[in-house]
């Protein structure tokens, strides 16, 4: 899938909403607890590979943990 949008969030609200179907972008939902933006940073970056290909594959809720 090629998205020219995707939301990044910790927010349970926005999967809620995209779990209920229709059109938008995909939602990226970090199930993390608060760390700080160092550990966060890098964390994401040993994640990105498997989001990425989650949404070359047509999905559009990653859960991230």
């Amino acid at each position: 899938m090629s998205a020219s949008a995707v939301i990044l969030t910790k927010d349970e609200d926005f999967a809620r909403r995209k779990a209920l179907g229709g059109p938008g972008p995909a939602v990226i939902w970090i199930r993390l607890p608060n760390v700080r933006r160092l550990a966060l940073l890098t964390w994401f970056e040993k994640a990105l590979p498997d989001i990425a290909s989650a949404l070359e594959r047509g999905e559009t809720l990653v859960e991230a943990t």
